[in-house]
């Protein structure tokens, strides 16, 4: 176990020959402090587990990266107690998601998607009880502004080790553990670290991945924009079809810019570039202004580069002690901003497994079902970036700049032409089914027996079969019960506490925390579908049934996946009939 100091300066090393204690031995070593490796140890101390993060770079990130929070990481990060501080640094609630087409910033519009400002949102999430909507709505914040916050939350937290600028060099599997090797970046003396699991949240070049020889499935280099950050407050020119969250260009190849904060923070990412081009060799300023179609006034680039878009997940998760997660572990195009917002679910879904293990409730099968959950969920992210981006391929191969800009009746149909063709292609930021509708299939879920389809991706509907995220509803009281979906199973009983005093009693007995919610509610009563739904702690039901089971026991170790007794795993596996209700 590791044993931080609680002074944040102390936890926080910096390189050199005294900075790491190696005496003892770190429950969770995370390599890499972006979203997912933060949020990861923040999951962990949730559950009052340790963890060491081990970080190359000395400071957080300067350049914007993500734009978007979605709905279900909001949710998620709720469970944190992070959602008021991400909105205080984000784009403010009354700004738009509008996603607007064109040829240029001083050429015609040709489409635009509506899409709510969180004001909006909210206002939609409070007038549905039906179950149908996220908790809470998304959020435009960059990733400057999260990783900061998330940093601060972990050198506050003394659960945290922070150890930085520090740079995971190799990994070796050793005495039932895993040993690290940690070398400073500007070079100097290394060290090895001992730990029980490690996680590797260092991105498209993990060194975690390499050491578990994983394969990526999917295709390389589809795409390869020129993408720059730049700042400005040229609204006369950038706002010349109005306020936005994304512009796209269309007849001269795939582009955007992207509204980073509504102030004078912004992205340009084009593939109006030649193959091989190096970005010291593009002339910035000429670029933006040929996108906006007139000089942009440009106070600074912040940052500039080629890269290629990738579609891949990894073929594995899981090597023994050594995990992936995030970046590691799946690369997706931007459209539709499934890369962070996945990397999210993935770090939540972890981190309560791991605690679950460590503190000693939980099986090492559930570890297992991080892979069995979580790829599938990556797949899906994966194919439907792709699906996104191919919106945005067909309009060039559709568009005419000069019909586009022209002023004869040909070009008015052209115009025409594409209203009608991105209204009816619209989806990239609302295939809410894609965000929040997957159902996890693992052996710590206990079907049904439901015969309930999956949807499609593009919409949700709310259920609690299992394997699904719990519904948010609004209760009579005021509250949502995804409000205690946190640290602890919860089982949600609509006819009252006595009727779950034997699961009560069986979670004591195996050291599993559960909670009890008791709901008095007609309307939750419908959206929730049954009278006891046991909830995860990541939100996700792991049973459902109008009794409990006839064995009791069996239902939690199945759930924590502690599958020593195989007759237990065959009478689960088997479906309703291996769990008879009274």
């Amino acid at each position: 176990m590791s044993h931080p100091t609680n002074s944040s300066s102390e936890r926080e090393a910096p390189s050199g020959d005294l900075a790491i204690d190696t005496t003892f031995r770190r429950s969770v070593l995370i390599a890499g402090a972006g979203p997912v490796g933060m949020i990861l140890a923040l999951e962990l101390s949730l559950h009052g587990v340790t963890s060491t993060i081990v970080e190359q770079a000395p400071q957080t990130t300067g350049f914007p990266k993500m734009d978007l929070t979605n709905a279900r990481s909001m949710e998620l990060l709720d469970r944190l107690g992070l959602v008021d501080e991400i909105r205080s640094v984000g784009v403010a609630a009354e700004h738009s998601h509008d996603v607007v087409f064109c040829t240029s910033m001083a050429g015609p519009e040709v489409g635009r998607w509506s899409y709510p400002s969180v004001e909006e949102m909210s206002k939609r999430i409070a007038s549905a009880n039906d179950g149908t909507t996220p908790a809470h709505a998304w959020q435009r914040v960059t990733q400057i502004e999260v990783e900061k916050l998330l940093m601060s939350h972990c050198l506050a937290d003394p659960n945290i080790e922070v150890l930085r600028p520090w740079r995971v060099d190799a990994v070796h599997r050793a005495n039932g553990g895993v040993k690290v090797d940690v070398v400073p970046p500007s070079g100097g003396a290394g060290h090895t670290i001992d730990a029980d699991y490690v996680v590797g949240c260092d991105g498209a070049g993990s060194v975690v991945r390499r050491a578990m020889n994983l394969e990526m499935e999917g295709e390389r280099g589809v795409i390869t924009f020129c993408q720059i950050h730049f700042k400005s407050r040229d609204l006369e020119t950038l706002h010349s079809h109005g306020q936005f969250w994304h512009t796209f260009f269309v007849g001269g190849g795939v582009g955007a810019i992207i509204a980073q904060d509504e102030r004078d923070t912004w992205t340009l990412q084009t593939s109006a570039i030649t193959d091989g081009v190096r970005t010291e060799d593009i002339d910035k300023q000429e670029l933006l202004d040929e996108v906006c179609g007139r000089h942009l006034e440009v106070d600074e680039v912040l940052q500039s580069s080629v890269w290629q878009a990738n579609v891949l997940v990894a073929d594995r998760y899981r090597d023994g002690r050594l995990f992936v997660a995030g970046d590691a572990a799946h690369e997706v195009i931007p459209t539709g901003g499934y890369g962070l917002n996945t990397g999210i679910a993935d770090a939540v879904n972890l981190g309560w497994k791991l605690a679950a293990v460590i503190k000693g409730f939980g099986g090492d099968a559930l570890l297992d079902t991080y892979e069995t959950e979580r790829r599938p969920v990556a797949v899906t992210a994966r194919d439907w970036s792709f699906r996104h981006l191919n919106v945005h391929v067909n309009a060039q191969e559709i568009a005419d700049r000069v019909l586009i800009e022209g002023d004869s009746a040909e070009s008015e149909a052209h115009r025409k032409l594409l209203v009608d063709y991105f209204a009816s292609n619209t989806g990239e930021h609302e295939s809410f089914g894609v965000e929040m509708g997957y159902r996890y299939r693992s052996s710590a879920i206990i079907p049904d027996g439901s015969d309930v389809a999956d949807g499609d991706g593009s919409s949700y509907t709310p259920t609690t079969t299992p394997g699904v995220r719990a519904p948010h509803v609004m209760l009579a009281s005021g509250t949502s019960p995804l409000d205690v979906y946190r640290n602890n199973f919860t089982i949600v009983s609509f006819v009252g506490k006595s009727a779950v005093a034997e699961l009560l009693e069986a979670s004591a007995a195996a050291g599993v925390p559960l909670r009890v919610l008791e709901v008095d509610d007609a309307n939750a009563r419908v959206v929730y579908e049954r009278d006891l739904v046991l909830v995860r702690p990541d939100g996700h039901v792991a049973w459902r049934g109008d009794r409990l089971p006839e064995d009791v026991p069996a239902l939690i170790r199945k759930v924590t996946g502690r599958t020593e007794s195989q007759e237990v795993v065959a009478r689960a596996e088997a479906g309703p009939a291996s769990i008879a209700t009274k």
